[in-house]
């Protein structure tokens, strides 16, 4: 019963003015989600690839969806593309800033 209500205190929801729900998993279910052991999450935090909500000195690791979709891309580019950490940092650097330039561009077409 114990374990029911772990599982059960592993994904917390909050609300989000943007986005309506947001759901916050513990590492464990992150790791299940994203379908990765949880040492990868904590090697891909300490390289700078993805980060917990809070401070995870402090408290739990927990990460939230967008969080999950950054590991499932991490391990797309390892495991597909074959390239290791520094190589990704840059690719999501590289995919971070495109989609900041191209916000900018719709931004400056519609005035």
């Amino acid at each position: 019963m114990a374990k029911e209500d772990d599982r059960q205190n592993s994904t917390r929801a909050a609300e989000s003015p943007q986005s309506g729900q947001q759901s916050f998993h513990s590492i464990e279910v992150a790791a299940r989600l994203a379908q990765v052991p949880r040492r990868l999450i904590i090697l891909y935090y300490k390289h700078g690839l993805v980060a917990p909500i809070g401070d995870p000195t402090r408290s739990d690791w927990y990460f939230d969806d967008e969080a999950i979709r950054i590991v499932r891309r991490i391990e797309y580019l390892r495991s597909t593309c074959r390239l290791n950490l520094a190589g990704i940092k840059l690719v999501m650097a590289l995919t971070t800033e495109v989609e900041r330039l191209r916000t900018e561009l719709r931004f400056h077409r519609q005035t």
